[in-house]
């Protein structure tokens, strides 16, 4: 068996393998370019062309670059709250001109006039464009000038400023990130340390996977970069914060595995009487055993993420290969090194108390021999609670407003809010409409569109057209009454707006643009590609179970244990966000990543109870026993690495982003639902019920009985 002989090698030269990954190591890290060359705010660049907001980007760079970047409004109001005064508004009208001519690297203008004053007479917004899109190096650098500058020049003035709008927004969005880095892993390792110790009672253990997972993550890093300078494609900002969860969690998850199988070993030799030193034994059979369980699960993680790959939004595209490398070094990682720092580490691994004695009068064993009695109950109670949990999935609602995700506190949302005191909310970020003529473009064509645009209800205002250089194009800005990232704004823009803007203009181009129109096209793609997404990677899931069970109605029962844990878990985040908590939405990319992590990670831990269910079914136990069996050695297993997992995942829920928390709780809430819920009740009272046929074809030796009325039997 090609895992025994990994084992058996490992075990034999663990200082060669140590090395090797040492070296390996780093290799990678010195000499891999830097993940944040490759990683980038700027969603326009994981955009299709075939999109009409990306139809509209280039049509603004080829006949407006000097308005087509990244945009801002900086707003002026006074300290005290008073309505702005002549002298006032002349200050702030100056602070335009004065920008301009600071020639801020990155900017390519400041205006201000008359109509940059709102009615109430209380705010000016001065409109800034950059020298490139969100997310840009130069947009980012130039951000942040531009608010101390404006701030030294208005110092004595009893006035203050504050800038928002896309290209602030992202700035300050890129910040939240990298403090979210920092207490997810800070909150990770501290979570990693305290339960491990508790739970196997040794420092060794506690330490051992937070400095292994540490280099593993800085190995994948490395990696990840490799492969985007390789293949030419940039990573959003999130995909840092995922690697920490997935890596720590998962890694965890594999770790614990061998840990329990590995001790439990450990027990049944001490209890045989076994004298002589028996580590290397116990470690080649755990890495064995426990080589299959990890490698399938492993592999059903990868093909999970993997199905991102399918998907059109590059967004979703570019977190597979971070993530697909991620699961994969930790597969290396738990069949050769952490063998191998076992092999070292011998007795002083579980020191200093030792690996310690089976008990048979523990909660599992008492859950796994009523389960052996009642598998009906359980089936029952655990499957009306997800059924419960999973009818609020009904009410789900998706928001696309990145900037209200931010904490309250934020520059740009603090901006934002004393914008919309003053001006219409979608002054933030106007609709952009474009006209492309094949020759020189009659101004009195544009008529009839401007009109139509007026006429849409929603709409606030709607600026003259601006007609390009050449006189082949021209420009249409549409000021939307509400926030342009509220699900409201999206329906009008891409009803009524495109609806009155195509056609408009016989013999022309219209394309609406703008950020609201770019995330009509996301909404869209992000429906089509869950659509696409969500099959393909159960149907390949189910295949991988199949092939791991050699049966069946095993892997179906699986599969539809680990969905309906989806849907109750997406349920449970909808009632505390959207009932509990009174949030407008739930950001739109949660659906299909929840998915991905809950159905790949609750099936590792599936995988791992079936196959002890079936390792005892094929011992010649009766189903029932087989159910009691499994859940007396192997519920304290998914027990633990759930606890650390979700634990991990709720890390998430620190870091003051809405999408993170949303995130966060939701997989957290998932793996616990698996791993307390799922597979240590459920997957083995459905085995228990259906009895042989859970298992057909597979056929198992003589039947052993045990008696219902006997202690789980702890196989040899």
């Amino acid at each position: 068996m090609m895992f025994a002989y990994i084992a058996r090698t490992v075990v034999a030269h663990p200082w060669r393998v140590i090395a090797a990954w040492v070296v390996a190591a780093i290799a990678v890290i010195l000499f891999a370019p830097s993940l944040d060359d490759y990683t980038t705010g700027n969603q326009q660049t994981f955009l299709p062309s075939s999109f009409e907001s990306s139809e509209a980007q280039a049509v603004g760079n080829q006949y407006f670059p000097s308005l087509s970047g990244a945009t801002g409004s900086l707003v002026v109001v006074r300290a005290d709250g008073a309505p702005l005064s002549p002298a006032d508004q002349q200050t702030a009208l100056n602070l335009a001109t004065s920008l301009q001519n600071s020639a801020i690297p990155g900017v390519l203008s400041v205006q201000g006039s008359p109509t940059s004053l709102s009615a109430d007479g209380k705010a000016a917004a001065l409109q800034v464009v950059f020298a490139g899109q969100p997310g840009d190096d130069q947009v980012n650098e130039a951000v942040p000038v531009v608010r101390n500058d404006a701030e030294q020049q208005l110092s004595g003035t009893g006035l203050v400023s504050g800038l928002t709008g896309n290209a602030a927004i992202q700035v300050d969005t890129t910040a939240a990130y990298d403090n979210a880095d920092k207490v997810i892993t800070i909150a990770t390792v501290i979570v990693i340390l305290t339960l491990l110790g508790l739970i196997f009672r040794s420092p060794v253990i506690a330490v051992l996977p937070v400095l292994v997972i540490g280099v593993v993550l800085a190995v994948v890093t490395g990696l990840t970069a490799v492969l985007a300078d390789l293949f030419d494609f940039q990573v959003s900002t999130s995909l840092q914060s995922i690697l920490v969860v997935v890596l720590f969690g998962v890694g965890t998850d594999y770790i614990v595995f061998l840990l329990f199988r590995y001790r439990e070993r450990l027990r049944q030799q001490a209890a045989a009487g076994c004298t002589a030193d028996t580590h290397r034994e116990a470690l080649v059979f755990s890495t064995d055993v426990v080589g299959r369980v990890v490698a399938s699960s492993a592999l059903t993680v990868i093909v999970a993420f993997a199905a991102l790959l399918l998907a059109k939004l590059g967004s979703l595209t570019t977190l597979a290969p971070g993530l697909i490398v991620a699961v994969a070094a930790m597969l290396v990682t738990a069949l050769t090194l952490i063998p191998a720092v076992f092999t070292v580490l011998g007795r002083h691994l579980f020191w200093p108390l030792g690996p310690g004695h089976d008990s048979p009068h523990t909660p599992f064993a008492a859950i796994g021999a009523a389960i052996g009695r009642r598998p009906a109950v359980f089936a029952v109670v655990i499957g009306l609670v997800l059924i419960a949990l999973a009818s609020f999935a009904s009410g789900y609602k998706s928001t696309y407003n990145t900037l209200g995700e931010l904490p309250a506190d934020t520059p740009s949302q603090q901006a934002f809010d004393t914008l919309g005191k003053s001006f219409p909310a979608g002054a933030l970020s106007p609709t952009q409409v474009y006209v492309v003529a094949p020759g020189p473009l009659d101004p009195a064509s544009l008529t009839p569109l401007v009109t139509a645009l007026t006429q849409v209800p929603g709409v606030s205002s709607v600026a003259p057209p601006r007609p390009s250089q050449d006189g082949r194009a021209a420009l249409v800005t549409v000021v939307l009454a509400d926030d342009p990232y509220s699900n409201t704004s999206l329906d009008l823009v891409e009803g009524p707006i495109r609806d009155a803007a195509h056609g408009a203009v016989p013999g022309s181009e219209v394309v609406v643009g703008g950020q609201t129109s770019t995330f009509v096209d996301v909404r869209a793609q992000l429906a089509a590609d869950t659509r696409l997404v969500f099959p393909v990677a159960a149907v390949a899931i189910a295949l991988i179970l199949a092939l791991l069970l050699l049966a069946v109605l095993a892997p179906i029962n699986l599969l539809v244990c680990v969905a309906l844990t989806f849907v109750a878990t997406l349920g449970a985040v909808v009632l505390l966000f959207l009932h509990g908590l009174g949030y407008d939405g739930i950001d739109f990319s949660i659906p299909i990543v929840l998915y991905l992590f809950v159905v790949a990670i609750g099936t590792d831990y599936n995988i791992l109870l079936a196959s002890r269910l079936r390792e005892e079914f094929r011992n010649g136990y009766s189903p029932r026993d087989a159910a009691r069996i499994a859940v007396a050695n192997d519920a304290p297993t998914v027990a633990a690495a759930g606890l650390i997992l979700a634990l991990t995942f709720a890390s998430l829920t620190l870091t003051g982003l809405a999408n993170l928390a949303e995130l966060g709780f939701g997989v957290a809430i998932g793996v616990a639902l698996a791993a307390f819920a799922m597979a240590p009740m459920l997957v083995p009272s459905l085995s228990a019920l259906e009895r042989r046929a859970f298992w057909w074809p597979s056929r198992q030796k003589a039947v052993v009985d045990t008696g219902d009325d006997r202690e789980p039997v702890v196989p040899r």
